[in-house]
C-alpha cells in the first residue's frame, strides 16, 4: 500500500545520515509512495528537490555554542521543536502519513508538537551523553519505533525503553573490483564531516610519530566548526607534520579513498555506521577504526583493525604495522571487501531498511 512518507531532519546540511536518507527517499518515490521532507534550510533542500516535497523548519539543533550563548541557544531550540512539530503535524493530520526522523535532535519536536500518531525513528546515533539520552526521553512517548543502523546502536536506546529494531546501512558494491593487492603509497587517509568528535587531533598526533607518510583529509565542516578545521591546519603547519597533511575539501568519495594504502576512522565518540569505512573496504581499502559503536560491529573478526579510542600512540603503531606489512595488508583488505559483500550490499539493506520503517 503506498503512502506519504514525511523524512523529518534537524538540520539541512548533509553528512552521512542525511545521505542515507535521501537514498530512502529515492526508492520511496520508485515504491510509489509520495515523499515530503521537512528539515532546515541547507544543501540538503536542493539535493532533495527532484525526489520530495520540501517542508520548511526552523535549525533544531546547536552549533557549538557555549556559556551564555548555549543556555539562550537551548531555549531557542525549545521553541523551534514546538514550531516545527506543528508544521509536521498541520502537513499530515488527515492523512495515510508516516513521519520518518531521521536525526536524534528532530525527535522532541514529534511530541511537543503533537504529530498525531508519532513517528518512528530512524537511529544514527550511538547514545553516548547524558544530553542524548535527554533527548530521547523527552520525546519517548511519541516514538513508535526505533530503527538502529547497527547492533551496537540498538543497545542504549533499548535500555531507554523505547521499541527497537536493527536494519543495517549499505553502500554500493563495486563490481569491478576483483584483485585485493594493497599497494604501498605511503598515503593514508580520513573522510567524513570535520567536527571535533570525528577525532581528527588524534589522528594527526599519530601521523606525526610516523615520518614520510602522507595524511588526506577529505571533507568539509559542519556550520560551527570552523575555528576547528583551523585548529587543525595550525596543528598541520607545525614542524614534526609541516608538508605532509593534505585538506582536499569535497571530493568523490571512491575515487579518493582508492588512492590511500588505509582508511582511517579516529572518531572519539561512537559512531552508529561507518559509511566511509564501509566504502573503503567495498573497494577493496583496509581500514583501521577506534573500538566502539559501529565501526566495532563493522570490523569485527578482522575485517578491519581495531585501535582504543583516543590513544594516538597506538593508532600509530598500528599503522606503522600495516603500511610494513604487505601480505597483512592485503588479507584485511580482502576480509573487509567480503564483509561489505556479505552484509552490507546496498542493494539488498536498503530495500530491507525502507520496510522496516514503513511496516508498522
Amino acid at each position: 500500500m503506498t503512502r506519504t512518507l514525511v523524512f523529518v531532519s534537524h538540520t539541512g546540511e548533509v553528512s552521512g545520515a542525511e545521505l542515507v536518507m535521501l537514498e530512502l527517499m529515492r526508492l520511496a518515490k520508485v515504491r510509489g509512495h509520495s515523499v515530503v521532507l521537512a528539515c532546515a534550510e541547507g544543501p540538503l533542500r536542493k539535493r532533495a528537490a527532484d525526489i520530495a516535497e520540501i517542508i520548511e523548519l526552523p535549525v533544531l539543533g546547536l552549533r557549538g555554542e557555549s556559556g551564555f550563548d548555549r543556555i539562550s541557544a537551548i531555549t531557542t531550540v525549545v521553541k523551534n521543536w514546538r514550531k516545527a512539530g506543528r508544521v509536521i503535524a498541520s502537513r499530515t493530520r488527515g492523512s495515510n502519513a508516516t513521519v520518518i526522523v531521521n536525526s536524534l535532535f528532530a525527535l522532541p519536536a514529534i511530541r511537543l508538537g503533537g504529530v498525531d500518531g508519532g513517528a518512528t525513528w530512524l537511529v544514527h546515533d550511538t547514545l553516548s551523553s547524558a544530553k542524548q539520552r535527554i533527548v530521547v526521553r523527552i520525546a519517548k512517548p511519541a516514538i513508535v519505533k526505533a530503527v538502529a543502523v547497527s547492533g551496537p546502536t540498538s543497545v542504549p536506546v533499548r535500555q531507554l525503553g523505547v521499541h527497537t529494531t536493527i536494519s543495517r546501512l549499505g553502500v554500493p558494491v563495486p563490481a569491478d573490483v576483483v584483485d585485493i593487492n594493497s599497494p604501498a603509497t605511503g598515503v593514508i587517509g580520513i573522510m567524513g564531516s570535520i567536527t571535533p568528535w570525528k577525532g581528527h587531533q588524534v589522528l594527526l598526533d599519530a601521523v606525526a610519530e610516523i615520518p614520510e607518510i602522507t595524511l588526506e583529509v577529505a571533507g568539509t565542516a559542519f556550520p560551527g566548526d570552523e575555528t576547528y578545521v583551523e585548529e587543525l591546519q595550525r596543528r598541520s603547519a607545525l614542524p614534526d607534520l609541516a608538508g605532509r597533511v593534505r585538506f582536499l575539501g569535497h571530493v568523490d568519495a571512491l575515487s579518493t579513498v582508492q588512492r590511500w594504502d588505509l582508511a582511517i576512522s579516529a572518531s572519539t565518540s561512537p559512531e552508529a555506521g561507518p559509511l566511509v569505512l564501509l566504502e573503503a573496504m567495498s573497494a577493496g581499502v583496509p581500514v583501521i577504526g577506534t573500538n566502539h559503536g559501529g565501526t566495532s560491529e563493522v570490523l569485527a573478526d578482522g575485517a578491519g583493525s581495531l585501535v582504543a579510542v583516543g590513544d594516538a600512540s597506538q593508532l600509530a603503531s598500528e599503522i606503522s604495522r600495516l603500511l610494513a606489512d604487505h601480505a597483512c595488508r592485503t588479507e584485511l583488505a580482502g576480509k573487509g571487501r567480503r564483509r561489505v559483500v556479505e552484509r552490507y550490499d546496498i542493494k539488498k539493506n536498503l530495500p530491507a531498511m525502507l520496510q522496516e520503517l514503513v511496516n508498522d
